[in-house]
């Protein structure tokens, strides 16, 4: 059986990285979001760099978060971001700069945000708040009950359920596996509520983060699976997903 954590269990700080080749400011922004955390009690571990290849010369595997210029003499941050990129898909990526047109470059890096360092009083604390909470539901599981086991997955690892006869749920992983499941479709949208799923039809469940589009009654997902919505609620599909994107854009 598992077991739920305790009260008292240390909290994991997030890993923070800064680099910036000014080190009077990352050291700054390191004291910011020493201080935004310390308000807030969230637990955070910062690292300061003060060049793009004192930071692709360390172990960043630990590493969540990077706070990074964009505008350095040694090599500019897109092309720092690009290399980290090859090892490391998952890190969040927030460019701090001087200069807002960088930011249609940023898109290439998968960057998640970019802050204004002039405006960085007002724009800190919602982007951590937006960051803790995208940790936190990258983080989330759920229990899947199988022939003679249990089994813990990531959710942030599914594509999508499949309902089939018999009370069997197929769980297909974005590693290529399937899980078979006991149980109801329903049973599980019921644990998924909340997390970032949407019901698609009778016998589908799709992860919104895996969705690509959704056109004419065709969910598209990222790896190339088309799903039928239904067509009884097919506006309400694309409305919940449009949605769900907008707050997570």
């Amino acid at each position: 059986m598992l077991k739920s954590r305790s009260n008292t269990e240390r909290r994991e700080p997030v890993k923070i990285a800064i680099c910036d080749d000014s080190n009077e400011f990352a050291n700054q922004l390191k004291d910011r979001l020493e201080s935004i955390c310390a308000k807030q009690d969230w637990a955070m571990e910062a690292t300061v760099y003060s060049s793009p290849d004192a930071l692709l010369s360390a172990d960043l595997s630990h590493v969540q978060v990077l706070f990074m210029d964009i505008d350095m003499p040694e090599r500019n941050g897109i092309d720092t971001a690009r290399i980290i990129r090859e090892h490391n898909k998952e890190l969040i990526l927030v460019f701090v700069t001087a200069f807002i047109e960088y930011a249609r470059e940023g898109y290439h890096v998968d960057a998640y945000r970019y802050l204004l360092k002039q405006k960085l009083d007002s724009e800190l604390l919602p982007t951590m708040e937006d960051i803790r909470e995208k940790l936190r539901a990258s983080s989330e599981t759920i229990v899947i009950e199988q022939k003679s086991e249990t089994s813990v997955v990531q959710v942030k690892h599914i594509i999508y359920l499949e309902g089939t006869a018999y009370r069997k749920v197929l769980f297909h992983m974005d590693n290529g596996h399937i899980i078979e499941a006991a149980g109801k479709l329903s049973d599980y949208e019921q644990r998924l509520e909340g997390k970032g799923f949407l019901r698609l039809q009778r016998s589908f469940i799709a992860n919104m983060a895996q969705i690509s589009k959704i056109s004419s009654y065709l969910v598209i997902l990222k790896d190339g699976t088309s799903l039928k919505a239904s067509e009884s609620y097919y506006r309400q599909v694309q409305a919940a997903f449009l949605q769900w994107k907008g707050q997570h854009l």
